[in-house]
């Protein structure tokens, strides 16, 4: 009875897996996620039970073990999977196909490989009770194996034997099943029928044992064949890297092609990118590796590395994550894709490479244990904090200080413990961000790096209390509180309904929006809010979908629904409205349109998209040229050059520096700040017809003059612009900063808030 008692055992941990992860939302279904954490689980309990039962079954033929063993390995891994397909009733199952592929690429064929290791193990050894435990060992050293592969390459992503899948990032909510999963479980199956053949050709169910001599001899062909076939399997592994199952450092340096070396960092780039791009690019990188140390008291000399990748989608495919950055602090390196320069988050991926020093443990991280367990809420707001990230032109204490109006500030022992994850990505980091500021404010940047090397924060509470009094006294306009309303209204990657399916709907939804395909866009956004009912952006979209279909009643009808569902966020509405208004733009319904963008004007929203907002009223303000060279450039979607022409000729026609200013701002995209300069002192000479425009013509400058080596230029613009607003504020001070890097190669910089930091001890 004990190989019965054995696979019950097994059986009943499988169950109470299952029922486990049916109370975890993002693990209730079938998905790549509750995949993984079976293929982690099941597979150590199923070699033990395949070797358990081939010990005590030694008469039986080779074949019979196999396909026993399997069998049992598959009804193990069938319980919890039909425990998720029950759970599925009251938790939505978006994308069942999928789900369900994920599960028999990854646990499955897992549970198949453990039971023919396990049969192998209890096999060859010839002592019963130590046969189970050798064998559940090969699936957790496996286990081990794609951990180290995690710690000691730059992939994020992991294939694991019997493992599956691990697609990297939590954050990062776009997944599918990539092509070269499907043949690195290829393999992995080859290797399991191997197996079994090359078992039942050795096996002497006579002796009860292995019998390599004798029965290799008389199967001489069939065991031939098998090594010959497992020596593919080998292969597969040494060739990794081509066929995508693994990836090195070696190999993305080669594949990005172009690599430079400055004072603090080693930056690896595009080959294609232009040797002034690829200077800027590597002197904001040390920059802000200066920066950091210089805030922090750090003072390693071991550069941080930091990959450029061409897009997301080469950043997803060569190390496993797209759309999210990510840094590898025990590594000293950063990953990112090519953006807008200077590039908006490497100042905050350097923090985490930085703060290596203060860290501890393997990963060099804030975590207990010795720093086995991380802490994601120091690690996180350590990095918000120093780097001081803006967010839709709100500094983190401007976030927070919303949060705790709205009752929806995370309580700060939840931010500061492994709960980080589980809240939504926005209020997480923010409240982190602030929380870590208000530390090194009131008790200077050594308690920072003690906090961060201890892996937790002393007296807590008391610093919670003191924060929250600190955050009554923020500045916080109207516009800003809507503005950050889009944000927060968004729920945590555990407790959304069908990330992954929603991911992908809004990918294919920014498709069918650039191909013009309103028929398609019409249908993407029925189907992102049959999954998510109030979602807002679908709804907004779907709005100027149907308006541009002429469908008015239905794009009305929608539009209203929009502002009078309580919790649309205003700026939401602001964007179905503008799209409605483009709509009606395009179909030639000038006065109505014109009437909407005012309307527009009175709703919060970001800087920019206020910009554009009043940049389309003027346009219909305007006589008929400019206003069709306006929609061109607007609402056209011509590629740049074009943009460039027509903002030429709309320069031609106005007295004030609209077109030049408009000019000037596709030249800056494509880096051509001389070229874009002249524009801009022009347009300042001219005049902008608004406010807004003004305060944009300031920034652009300045981000011109120091591209041009105009320094002194660019600090007065920076200085001029610095009262606009305090994330003005904090991004002027950064260029002031960078100013000062660019003509010492030394910088003293400065954190914003209640108080200045302490310098760090030397």
């Amino acid at each position: 009875m004990a190989p019965l008692f054995t696979f019950r055992l097994s059986a009943g941990f499988a169950a109470v897996v299952g029922v486990a992860l049916a109370f975890i939302p993002l693990l209730a279904v079938h998905g790549v996620e509750s995949a993984l954490a079976l293929g982690l689980l099941l597979p150590p309990w199923v070699a033990a039970t395949a070797a358990s039962y081939t010990g005590r079954h030694r008469h039986l033929r080779g074949i019979d073990l196999i396909f026993r063993a399997v069998g049992m390995g598959l009804l193990i891994w069938l319980i919890p999977v039909v425990l998720l397909a029950l759970s599925a009733l009251r938790t939505r199952q978006c994308a069942p196909g999928e789900g369900l592929t994920f599960m028999v690429l990854g646990p499955a064929l897992g549970c198949a490989l453990a039971a023919c290791t396990g049969v192998w193990v209890g096999g060859a050894v010839g002592l019963q009770r130590l046969g189970p435990w050798l064998a559940a060992a090969v699936p957790l050293g496996a286990a081990l194996l794609g951990l180290w592969a995690f710690y000691s390459t730059p992939a994020v992503y992991v294939f694991g034997a019997f493992a599956g899948y691990f697609p990297g990032a939590i954050y990062d909510d776009l997944v599918r099943i990539p092509s070269r999963y499907l043949t690195y479980r290829a393999t992995m199956l080859v290797a399991v029928l191997t197996l079994g053949v090359l078992f039942d050709a050795l096996w002497d169910p006579d002796s009860g044992s292995l019998r390599f001599r004798n029965r290799g001899r008389a199967r001489l062909g069939t065991v031939a064949v098998s090594i010959a076939t497992l020596g593919l399997v080998v292969a597969s592994y040494w060739q990794g890297e081509q066929l995508g199952h693994s990836v090195s450092e070696e190999y993305l340096v080669e594949r990005l092609g172009k690599t430079e070396r400055g004072a603090h960092c080693v930056v690896h780039m595009p080959r294609e990118t232009l040797p002034e791009d690829a200077d800027r690019l590597l002197e904001d990188c040390d920059f802000q590796v200066e920066r950091a140390r210089s805030l922090t008291g750090l003072s390693s000399a071991a550069p941080v590395t930091a990959y450029f990748f061409r897009n997301q989608n080469e950043k997803k495919g060569l190390i496993g994550v797209g759309r999210t950055l990510i840094a590898k602090p025990w590594r000293r390196e950063v990953y990112l894709q090519m953006s807008s320069w200077p590039h908006p988050v490497l100042g905050h991926e350097v923090v985490h490479a930085v703060l290596e020093e203060a860290g501890r443990g393997p990963f060099a991280i804030a975590g207990t244990l010795g720093g086995v367990v991380p802490n994601p809420g120091i690690v996180e707001g350590a990095a918000v904090a120093i780097a001081w990230d803006i967010r839709d032109d709100l500094d983190p204490d401007q976030w927070s200080k919303i949060m705790l109006d709205r009752n929806e500030l995370p309580r700060a022992s939840a931010v500061m413990s492994v709960r980080f994850s589980a809240l939504p990505a926005r209020r997480a980091y923010m409240a982190a961000g602030s929380l870590m500021h208000f530390l090194i404010a009131t008790r200077g940047m050594d308690a920072l790096l003690q906090t961060y090397h201890r892996g937790r924060v002393p007296d807590l509470e008391a610093l919670e209390a003191g924060w929250h009094a600190y955050l009554e006294s923020v500045p916080v306009t109207p516009t800003e509180r809507g503005v950050a309303e889009v944000a927060l209204a968004r729920p945590s990657i555990f407790s959304s309904v069908c990330p992954h399916e929603l991911a992908k709907l809004r990918a294919d939804l920014a498709g069918d929006a650039a191909a013009r395909d309103d028929a398609r866009t019409i249908e993407t956004c029925r189907a992102i809010m049959d999954i998510e009912e109030q979602e807002a952006r679908a709804r907004a979209t779907l709005v100027g979908a149907l308006a541009r279909e002429g469908r008015d009643a239905e794009a009305l009808a929608t539009l209203d629904g929009l502002r009078a569902t309580m919790n649309a966020p205003k700026p939401i509405v602001a964007a179905a409205l503008e799209q409605y208004a483009d709509a009606q733009w395009t179909l030639g319904n000038l006065a109505e349109a014109d009437a909407l963008y005012g309307e527009l004007l009175e709703l919060p929203r970001t800087d920019g998209a206020a910009r554009q907002s009043e940049v389309k009223k003027l346009a219909l303000e305007a006589t008929e040229p400019e206003r069709k060279l306006l929609y061109e450039i607007l609402l056209g979607r011509s590629p740049s050059p074009v943009v460039v022409s027509l903002a030429h000729s709309l320069a031609a026609l106005r007295d004030d520096g609209l077109g030049q200013y408009l000019e000037a701002r596709q030249l800056m995209g494509a880096r051509r700040y001389a070229l874009a300069l002249s524009l801009l002192q022009e347009a300042e000479q001219l005049g902008l017809p608004s406010v807004r425009l003004e305060r944009e013509l300031s920034r652009l400058l300045g981000i011109t003059f120091f591209a041009l080596g105009e320094y002194g230029q660019s600090a007065a613009a920076w200085r001029a612009r610095a009262g606009a607003s305090l994330a003005a504020q904090a991004e002027a001070q950064r260029w002031l900063e960078r100013i000062e890097y660019a003509q010492t190669r030394a910088v003293s910089p400065a954190l914003p808030g209640p108080s200045s930091a302490p310098r760090a001890a030397p």
